[in-house]
C-alpha cells in the first residue's frame, strides 16, 4: 500500500501540490524499508516516519487520510470527520475489506478494492476524496457508551422487578 500511494504521488504531483507523512509502522520489514526510502526518499514534501506517538492528531490535521481499514482507525476517521482512501486487508480475514465496503457504499470513505490497488486508482480515488464536501459524520451515532450505559440500567431495572 505504501509504494502504490507513493507512485501515485508522482502522479497526483502533475494536478496538486501535495504534502504528505508516510508513518511505516512496526510491521513493514528493514530491507522493504530501506527500498523504499531509496526510492522515494527524495520526493519532495515528503516526511517519512518509523513511529508516530499521536496518529489522531496527523488525521486531525490531513485533509484526507490513506489507511488501512481497521476498526479503530475507522472510528477515528469518523470522529474527526475526516476525509479517507481506505485500502482494506483481505487476508487473513474478510474484516477490513467488508468494513471499508459498506463505509464506501454509505458515501462515508473511498475505497480501493484489493485487485485495484494500482498508482493511477490510488490517484483518482485521493482526487475524489479531495473533492468530497462532507464525509456525513452526522448519519453515524459513535454515542455507544451512553448507549450501552441505558441498556445495562434497563437490564437491571427489569432483574429488580422481577425479584420484588
Amino acid at each position: 500500500m505504501i509504494e502504490t500511494y507513493l507512485e501515485s504521488l508522482i502522479l497526483l504531483a502533475a494536478e496538486l501540490p501535495v504534502s504528505s507523512t508516510v508513518v511505516f509502522g512496526p510491521q513493514i520489514e528493514v530491507g522493504r524499508r530501506g527500498e523504499l526510502l531509496e526510492r522515494f526518499g527524495k520526493l519532495p514534501k515528503v516526511k517519512f516516519s518509523d513511529f508516530e506517538t499521536d496518529l489522531t492528531q496527523l488525521y486531525a490535521d490531513a485533509d484526507v487520510v490513506v489507511s488501512m481499514a481497521g476498526y479503530n482507525t475507522v472510528c477515528e476517521l469518523l470522529s474527526h470527520n475526516k476525509r479517507a482512501v481506505l485500502v482494506p486487508r483481505s487476508e487473513p480475514v474478510l474484516e477490513q475489506l467488508i468494513r471499508a465496503r459498506l463505509l464506501a457504499d454509505h458515501g462515508f470513505f473511498q475505497n480501493i478494492e484489493p485487485n485495484e490497488l494500482n498508482p493511477q486508482t490510488m490517484k483518482d480515488k485521493i482526487v475524489a476524496a479531495l473533492k468530497t464536501t462532507s464525509i456525513k459524520r452526522h448519519l453515524m451515532d459513535l454515542d455507544g457508551l451512553p448507549c450501552i450505559n441505558e441498556r445495562v440500567r434497563g437490564l437491571l431495572m427489569e432483574d429488580i422487578c422481577e425479584v420484588v
